[in-house]
């Protein structure tokens, strides 16, 4: 049988307050001393009582809920920046609901229509590759609030959140100089999009303020497969020290390194970008650029908290600033 809902009143009969009171304390109001707030905090837990959502909806015209599209759910980058976002939204009151675009266009925009149907608050969007500017045209009609993250269309529509991959580039390519480098090779990704634009900005950038020489862009696609294959056409490229869009290519192409006979941190540096856990679990352990997922995920989440409380807001762009992480993978013995 199902049981009854804890009420706002029972919880007030029982810590022997007022139902105001209550009801300021589920709303996390600061007007609430902290020794009642501690009482009815424990009645609470220990009535087991749960906030009745879609009554506060009714009131509000608010679900409390925030819609978050990703690309690629099998990418550790992604369960990250969901981390950090999560950690924000929380704060709020707010449940985030999550979906995979698979990098799909169409897929991308039948979620949002799914998300449209249940009333999110907001969106945080990684758009999908090919994703029409036009699309953030139709969101703002609906009336949803939106922050692009990791991934940006059109020209500053919407709030930005993500790592500044120029700047982790720079870093990349100027550790593999300082360390006697200089034909660097570039391992990226098929997928046209900003996150690769800006790669490909901060490898040339980099490689004219070094001096050091382009060995050759390979393009796979990101997966693990692909990546344990593409070391032989990066190797073909005669590279001393090869650059990875991603720890997931690299650490793939550290294996097809292996196959090819070839040691990475030996015979040819190796250097990823994102700094996942999984950087320290390969071997050798992979030097990276942290880009900070989780700090990521919480600006957007700020970012788009703000919008839904001011949704005539200037747009505003917020960037993290990434750090060289130096492991075994690009302590070359020999160049």
């Amino acid at each position: 049988m199902k049981r009854n809902r804890v009420t706002l009143d029972q919880v007030a009969k029982a810590a022997g307050v007022s139902r105001a009171t209550v009801s300021l304390v589920v709303r996390k109001s600061p007007l609430v001393a902290d020794r009642t707030r501690d009482k009815v905090e424990q009645v609470m837990a220990d009535l087991d009582y749960v906030r009745d959502i879609g009554a506060a909806r009714l009131r509000n015209n608010s679900s409390r809920t925030v819609g978050v599209v990703v690309p690629n759910l099998l990418n550790p980058f992604f369960t990250e920046f969901l981390s950090g976002a999560e950690q924000v939204l929380g704060q709020g009151d707010r449940v985030v609901l999550l979906a995979n675009s698979h990098d799909d266009t169409q897929l991308q925009s039948q979620i949002l229509q799914r998300f449209r149907g249940h009333g999110v608050d907001g969106l945080i969007l990684c758009p999908a590759a090919g994703t029409d500017p036009a699309l953030l045209t139709r969101v703002r009609d609906w009336g949803l609030p939106v922050v692009q993250s990791m991934r940006e269309v059109g020209d500053s529509l919407t709030d930005y959140a993500g790592g500044d991959y120029i700047q982790g580039m720079r870093l990349a390519v100027q550790h593999l100089v300082d360390g006697g480098h200089q034909r660097i090779a570039f391992l990226s990704v098929r997928a046209r999009t900003s996150a690769r634009a800006e790669r490909l900005r901060g490898y040339d950038l980099a490689l004219a303020e070094t001096g050091a020489t382009n060995a050759g862009i390979v393009e796979t696609d990101l997966t693990w497969e692909a990546s344990v294959s593409a070391a032989t056409a990066v190797l073909a490229c005669r590279p001393t020290a090869i650059l990875c869009f991603n720890d997931v290519l690299a650490a793939g192409l550290m294996v097809g390194l292996r196959h090819a006979g070839c040691t990475p941190g030996r015979d040819v540096a190796v250097v990823g970008l994102d700094d996942l856990e999984m950087a320290q679990m390969v071997w050798p352990p992979l030097t990276s650029v942290a880009m900070h997922p989780v700090r990521i995920g919480a600006s957007a989440a700020r970012l788009l908290t703000r919008r839904l409380a001011d949704t005539d807001a200037p747009v505003l762009r917020e960037s993290v600033d990434p750090q060289l992480m130096v492991r075994d993978s690009s302590r070359n013995e020999k160049i």
